[in-house]
């Protein structure tokens, strides 16, 4: 996987000059910041829940919540609003393990429709600046690297298709960004100039990676970054969802690390400088799992955990 990175440049010297800017300090995060549980206030969001074998997403709008479709069965997962607000793009499949399409609907619910290919299975959406674009990744394989792994999806590629959310069929043929690149994926990203998209992946026997791409040279690494955090495993960090926030300036990131004690890992939500890779900020205090994280209007970042929906507000930008 690794070796197909830039040319002219080993994959070694790209991790030396990438990880050396990541290695900051992590500073506890700001006063001011507040933690929303059960809703997401002053800003739209979405998110999916699931219970007994299905999932669902919802809108968020001020302090109510309401399901997206009335589908009383499947897995929507995925979720995630298009610039303007007024589209959604998820994932939806029979199971949460059985191959999945990517749907686009306008935030009410209407002209829900599938957009990606009847023959791929597609998941992690991201919209494009214009609104107009849908990025996905597609899974070419099903299934596991030892005799004691579970069972998962492998062989990761990054699409693009051109959308008209006022239809309610496909329309369009995806274009394939990247060619059998990623063994393992956590999320897509797509940043707002929609020049570059961000992927989070892991590179043995490192761990964690993630992973930037520009889209005028998508079969060509950009930049990786591999930020720190404090008790992380010994092995290498270890990466949930990253997206871009704001004006792209900014990656917020999830990352285990070991409780104080011992125990089951904590994952929490971390910052940091796109520009630098570094200026690293532990935005979470958290225990246990974050299921999902998602980012929406006025600099907030939503996730889910076994509590359900939460949001944390941003600190101010950080100064370049």
């Amino acid at each position: 996987m690794l070796n197909r990175a830039i040319p002219q440049i080993s994959i070694a010297a790209v991790l030396l000059l990438s990880l050396s800017s990541c290695r900051s300090e992590t500073v506890p995060a700001s006063k001011d910041q507040t933690v929303v549980q059960g809703q997401q206030v002053n800003a739209r969001g979405v998110y999916a829940k699931s219970s007994g074998g299905t999932s669902f997403v919802y809108v968020v709008d001020g302090s109510t919540s309401r399901r997206l479709t009335d589908a009383t069965s499947g897995w929507e997962a995925d979720p995630v609003l298009s610039p303007d607000g007024h589209l959604v793009a998820y994932s939806n499949g029979a199971t949460q393990s059985g191959r999945a399409d990517i749907w686009v609907a306008h935030v009410d619910g209407s002209h829900a429709h599938r957009v990606s290919s009847a023959d791929q299975d597609s998941l992690m959406p991201g919209f494009g600046a214009d609104g107009r674009t849908v990025f996905y990744v597609i899974s070419r394989s099903f299934g596991h690297s030892s005799p004691i792994a579970a069972s998962r999806r492998h062989d990761f590629d990054v699409v693009k298709i051109a959308i008209d959310p006022d239809q309610t069929i496909a329309g369009s043929t995806p274009v394939e960004l990247t060619q059998s690149y990623f063994y393992d994926v956590q999320s897509l990203s797509v940043s707002p100039d929609g020049e570059q998209f961000l992927v989070s992946t892991s590179g043995y026997p490192i761990g964690g990676l993630l992973q930037e791409f520009r889209l005028d040279h998508p079969l060509r690494q950009h930049r990786i970054f591999q930020p720190h955090v404090p008790g992380e495993s010994s092995t290498g960090p270890s990466f949930g969802q990253a997206r871009y926030v704001g004006d792209g300036m900014e990656i917020v990131f999830t990352a285990a690390a070991e409780p104080a004690g011992g125990g089951n890992y904590d994952y929490n939500i971390y910052r940091m400088s796109e520009v630098t890779g570094g200026d690293l900020t532990q935005i979470s205090h958290h225990k246990g799992m974050i299921d999902s994280l998602s980012v929406g209007p006025q600099r907030s970042v939503g996730f889910t955990d076994a509590n359900g929906y939460s949001q944390v507000n941003l600190p101010a930008e950080q100064s370049r």
